[in-house]
């Protein structure tokens, strides 16, 4: 099980200094990546509601630790030119807010000036004031998707590009630098549902959910396989990872929660997990109130869980 430690570039916790503390700290203890999340912008009235509450009746979305908010690519540019082999995650970049264009020539630049360290996670958002700030069609976001990440592969890859789709057309035109990574940086696609499996049977080199119990992993595991069946792709080519919360704890709590409580618990639920199809994890230390507590927990999972250095 390989794993990453996604980072605070938004909220209290959200400074240069905490962000290079934290990405250093992670790439010193032997880490395979970090990871960041993705907003452009806060609405100031919000009536959309969080897709993974598990609230039965989910209220609106409170958007308030949102506010200070540091962009999901040129942080990652920031922290690549501070670390050398760190992966540089983003969970998930929402793509249908941007121009594709301009969306594949900046992971590109970051892929190439990070010596290929990009992980591209992406999904299709879910907040709809925030595509209503930005002029975007929130209803035809899973097209447009689909359509923009089709012409991010062919930048990443062709010479000469032609875009003529139904949403986007161009004349040809040529993309460099192209990312190290060949033929183009990870894709992971993002989400719990239906469609997002679909997707990342079609488009994915991985498929990213988020919160999810590792019975409901196994279900997901099995219904990708049969979708990548159908569209004539080996499911082993698509990495299972799993964005998750970890509280390393002295007692394990109660009720039980996964990936909570104490070392030989987690393990217990790693092993679940990975039992289930999951090969990599994306951590969250959320619960870590500091700084120096969100130091403490990533020390837990390496040296406790993990059992590294």
């Amino acid at each position: 099980m390989r794993y990453g430690i996604a980072l605070p570039n938004y909220g209290p916790l959200a400074t240069p200094e905490n962000l290079l503390r934290l990405a250093r700290h992670a790439e010193l203890r032997g880490i395979d990546s970090v990871w960041v999340s993705d907003h452009v912008i806060v609405p100031d009235h919000v009536e959309s509601s969080y897709p993974y509450d598990r609230n039965p009746q989910p209220a609106a979305a409170l958007m308030q630790r949102l506010e200070h908010f540091y962009d999901a690519l040129t942080t990652l540019a920031f922290l690549a030119g501070a670390t050398t082999r760190i992966r540089l995650g983003v969970s998930v970049y929402v793509v249908p807010l941007r121009n594709p264009v301009l969306t594949a020539k900046t992971v590109a630049s970051l892929d190439a000036l990070s010596g290929g360290r990009v992980i591209f996670g992406c999904g299709v958002g879910w907040l709809r004031e925030e595509f209503d700030a930005l002029h975007a069609d929130f209803d035809a976001r899973g097209a447009l998707t689909d359509e923009y990440l089709r012409i991010c592969r062919d930048l990443w890859i062709a010479d000469v590009v032609h875009f003529a789709g139904p949403r986007y057309l161009a004349p040809p035109v040529r993309g460099r630098p192209k990312p190290v990574q060949q033929p183009h940086p990870p894709i992971w696609i993002g989400g719990n549902s239906l469609p997002a499996l679909r997707r990342a049977a079609r488009y994915g080199n991985g498929w990213h959910p988020i919160d999810l119990s590792p019975p409901e992993v196994a279900t997901h595991v099995r219904t990708l396989r049969d979708l990548c069946a159908t569209v004539g792709r080996d499911a082993g080519e698509i990495t299972v990872s799993l964005r998750r919360t970890i509280r390393v704890l002295d007692a394990d709590p109660h009720p039980a929660e996964w990936l909570a409580g104490t070392a030989t618990k987690i393990r217990a639920d790693v092993a679940a997990y990975a039992a289930a199809g999951a090969e990599y994890l994306v951590l969250n230390t959320r619960h870590a109130r500091t700084i120096d507590e969100m130091v403490e927990q990533i020390d837990r999972v390496v040296l406790e869980v993990f059992g590294g250095r």
